[in-house]
């Protein structure tokens, strides 16, 4: 997404500072799933990272169902950004470059689950956005900033 108004500078600002996001999942049947996720966030938020374990319900569910939301939200929540899009798993030497990129990983969650700093042992969750939402629950409000699908002339 081309940031170039003040609104979507205060979206990708807020994305940035939160290094935590609420990953959520729908399986093959409609049942939902979320979860609590650390994220690595491009400065144009065109792309999300995180890392699971292949085994978890997360990797299993998207491997059934690529598509997923993932919500960003103020401290104080009255201001909640959605990123969605296509996601893969990635595995092995092609998710090397993104395990290197991500901060924090010993202390994510899934070191719970194998204490190894192998990136081979682990998936990278990439999500290619192509829509952002900006809510404001307080206001009872919901803006698409961006939606891939729609022409950039038209948005």
């Amino acid at each position: 997404m081309k940031i170039a108004n003040e609104v979507q500078r205060n979206v990708a600002d807020l994305v940035a500072k939160r290094r935590n996001a609420v990953l959520a999942t729908s399986d093959s049947e409609g049942h939902p799933h979320s979860a609590w996720m650390t994220t690595q966030v491009t400065t144009d938020l065109e792309e999300i990272i995180s890392i699971t374990a292949p085994t978890s319900q997360k990797a299993a569910i998207l491997r059934a169902n690529p598509q997923a939301e993932w919500m960003f939200a103020s401290p104080s929540m009255e201001t909640i950004v959605y990123l969605s899009g296509h996601t893969r798993l990635l595995e092995g030497d092609v998710a090397k470059r993104y395990w290197d990129q991500m901060p924090g990983k010993s202390k994510a969650y899934y070191r719970k689950y194998c204490e190894t700093e192998d990136y081979h042992k682990f998936s990278v969750i990439r999500t290619e956005v192509d829509k952002v939402v900006l809510c404001k629950p307080y206001a009872y409000t919901k803006t698409i900033l961006w939606d891939k699908a729609t022409p950039a002339d038209t948005a």
